[in-house]
């Protein structure tokens, strides 16, 4: 009986603590193009998280989008073509995008002779099943509509970059990151077709689940989304050593240890690692891709999503049922000390300073009230004896004390080195020699500083006044404390003496300290932290940046020189008002005359100078890159009868809502104008004649489904025309062409009514 009660409560223990299985679907073979999963894994992150990822290796038999749909735990890693899935009734969730712009090519070898889009009629090309319906692909392919696709051959992807070498295929989709720089290794010339050409950026190497996952496991989503981007930044800050990872244990493609580092370093500026949008999804960017499905003509269904639903919110805070379990039932408390500006002290009262004011934030994003509680002599009142008690404190290095446990950093506390007023900038801390350096003993550095500055003699200093006095007296040549506190010190006590004479480039982080039990409001805390913004950071930063007044401040003195120079302030700020409402009429003026000048006044798109402007410049543009341009002209049908029948204002009404119904729904690079009376051009710049035809059915249903607060009965049609420029075509040509066009379409409406 002991032994089954024993097995039964070593079962639940393991299963308690034991890890969430997930299966990761990555969509190729093992390249640097995955470095932040086997990062994650191999570096202990998934661990750190509860997750225990098997990375399943690529095969091209198996569809990556049915088994993350149809199984629990998957995830997996897409192209833009995931859009199509979801217009098909598949439920995928975009989580994050490694890649900010696509690094999918077609490539070919220079002999070939294939420079041009127009040169791949029947050619064959090897090429992944969701590679041909990638965004990225079908840019390139439909740039030029005098190209028959259905020559294309297309072959199975070997993943081997010999076969195009050895003329087993024409082209070979491929990342920019790795063929071409083997090719230029082994001194092989080649051409490639890639989006940068077209001003095009897609999405590429997209984490994705399903919306089942999302909707039941929404906390191992953003777990899993947490530790495979931290292995994305440990892998892009440490190239070399990934890389070697990478050749040394995930290397089925046998590629050498250069090629790895290459493509890492490609990848790295795909990413936009350096700029700090690692992992970013933007649902503008979403729009423009479904656009490009919908007008190329390659989205061929009929149902519609809202862009929102396949884009995973990150911004939201979740928690687990136990989580929120402990919050509910248990009560948090910080402990606070005065006399510790600007980090905490008493305002009257009141507490003030950073930890109160991020211990607040906290709250707030947990919705959960916190207490605070003032230490005073070293002695814990116990007003709140039942909570969870924790503490700030701010170390160069992660803390480590005996039986207490550290949050993630909070914010960075830039460390500078205060001198009297005389001295120098200092440039650069290691020339100083044989000179003596004071630093605040509670800091904990001064091993630190010993080993980053060997020939500095660093005292330590109980307080920043004995510092201060030591620094008055040239006893010590300057001092080592964190900005805020020196900041606050010198202009408190009006050391005038004394200044913030330069930064050390160290830093401080802030972190909660708690006991080794509370571990679960750690998490918690860690999770809350890991979503705070930048601006929200230093918003609490920055409030406490002021200057303190002397205590002993001759108030009379103070009035006689404030008061003038506010009557002074007063004046300026007067004048300066003026100016301001002048300057602000003049803008408004000149922005109305500029809106006058370039919009119709009735349906606030653009007039026709401005719109025949715009297709000159695109006409321009499309003969110097080789580009396609179209424009759509078209024409209300039967707009006479509504005027003669209902009134002007009816007629109004009919052409603003159309304007508003083809404004919707027209791309962002698109320009939209009205010609005259019922008539409206669009210019399509990146759009041949095909894809124009695709977004003419697109607009005329939407038209007809537009209702009228002076007939509920009311429907309407468009006559639409279009043309595609030709190389050597004239603005009045390209115009004439897409008015013959719609003037036949009109002859067949009129026959047909």
């Amino acid at each position: 009986m002991f032994i089954r009660k024993l097995l039964l409560i070593l079962i639940i223990y393991s299963n308690l603590f034991a890890k969430e299985k997930i299966t990761l679907y990555p969509d190729w073979l093992d390249q640097f193009q995955f470095a932040g999963y086997y990062i994650a894994k191999e570096k202990g992150f998934y661990d750190d998280f509860g997750l225990d990822v098997e990375i399943k290796p690529f095969n091209q038999n198996v569809n990556i989008v049915d088994e993350v749909i149809n199984n629990d735990a998957t995830y997996g890693i897409g192209k833009s073509s995931l859009i199509l899935e979801k217009y098909n009734d598949k439920n995928v969730v975009f989580i994050s995008s490694i890649f900010q712009e696509s690094p999918l090519i077609l490539i070919s070898l220079k002999n070939k002779n294939i420079n041009s889009v127009s040169d791949l009629e029947n050619k064959r090309v090897m090429i992944t099943n969701d590679a041909i319906e990638s965004a990225t692909i079908k840019s390139i392919l439909n740039s030029d509509k005098n190209i028959d696709m259905s020559t294309l051959k297309i072959l199975p992807h070997s993943g081997k970059i010999d076969d195009l070498i050895n003329n087993k295929t024409d082209l070979m989709a491929c990342y920019l990151s790795n063929e071409p720089y083997t090719l230029s290794k082994n001194g092989i010339d080649f051409n490639y077709f890639s989006t940068n050409y077209l001003n095009l950026n897609f999405y590429e190497g997209i984490i994705f689940t399903s919306q089942n996952e999302v909707l039941t496991n929404p906390y191992r989503v953003q777990s899993f989304d947490k530790a495979s981007l931290m292995g994305w930044e440990y892998a892009f800050s440490n190239i070399k050593e990934t890389a070697k990872l990478i050749f040394e244990k995930y290397n089925s493609q046998n590629k050498s240890l250069d090629e790895l580092i290459y493509e890492g370093n490609v990848l790295k500026d795909l990413s936009k690692f350096d700029l700090g949008i690692l992992g970013n999804i933007n649902i503008d960017r979403i729009e423009d891709i479904k656009k490009f499905y919908t007008y190329s003509g390659i989205n061929k269904s009929i149902n519609t999503f809202n862009s929102n639903s396949i884009i995973f919110n990150k911004e939201y805070l979740i928690l687990n049922g136990s989580q929120k379990d402990y919050l509910d039932k248990n009560q948090f408390t910080l402990l606070l000390k005065d006399s510790n500006p600007p980090f905490s002290f008493k305002s009257t009262t009141e507490f003030k300073g950073f930890e109160i004011d991020f211990w607040h934030l906290l709250s707030d994003k947990l919705s959960k009230p916190f207490n605070t509680e003032e230490v005073l002599n070293g002695n814990i009142s116990y007003v709140f004896s039942n909570s969870v008690k924790v503490n700030f404190v701010y170390s160069y290095d992660y803390p480590n004390k005996k039986d207490k446990i550290y949050t993630k950093p909070i914010a960075k506390i830039p460390l500078v080195i205060a001198t009297k007023v005389d001295k120098n900038f200092i440039n650069d801390l290691s020339t100083f020699e044989k000179t003596k350096i004071g630093i605040l003993s509670s800091l904990n550095m001064k091993g630190k500083l010993l080993s980053l500055y060997p020939k500095i003699e660093f005292i330590e200093f109980e307080t920043d006044d004995l510092a201060f006095k030591a620094l008055q007296k040239n006893e010590i040549y300057g001092y080592v404390n964190n900005i805020y506190s020196l900041n606050s010190s010198i202009n408190k006590n009006n050391y005038k003496d004394l200044k913030i004479n330069s930064s050390l480039d160290i830093n401080l982080n802030s972190y909660i300290e708690l006991s080794m039990k509370d571990r679960q409001f750690k998490d918690i805390l860690d999770l809350v932290i890991s979503k705070l913004k930048k601006d929200e950071i230093d918003n609490i930063l920055n409030s406490y940046s002021q200057i303190y007044f002397n205590e002993n401040l001759n108030y009379q003195q103070f009035l006689k020189i404030v008061i003038p120079l506010l009557i002074i302030i007063a004046l300026i700020l007067y004048l300066n008002y003026k100016l301001y409402k002048e300057i602000k009429l003049r803008k408004g003026i000149q922005k109305e005359l500029l809106t006058l000048a370039t919009n119709d006044t009735l349906t606030n798109i653009f007039n026709r100078r401005k719109i025949e402007e715009i297709c000159e410049h695109e006409i321009k543009l499309a003969s110097r890159y080789k580009t396609p341009f179209s424009i759509i002209f078209f024409d209300l049908n039967d707009f006479k009868p509504i005027n003669d029948n209902f009134g002007h204002h009816a007629g109004d009404e009919v052409l603003i809502k159309v304007a508003n119904t083809i404004s919707k729904h027209i791309r962002s690079s698109d320009s939209f104008g009205r010609w005259g009376g019922d008539e409206f051009l669009i210019a399509l710049p990146q759009t041949n004649i095909n894809q124009t035809l695709s977004l003419i059915n697109i607009l005329q249903t939407h038209i007809s489904n537009i209702s009228f607060d002076f007939n509920k009965n009311l429907k309407i049609s468009c006559s639409f025309g279009c043309y595609e420029y030709k190389n050597g075509d004239t603005l009045d040509y390209v115009l004439k062409k897409a008015d013959e066009s719609m003037y036949d379409v009109k002859i067949k409406y009129k026959k047909k009514v």
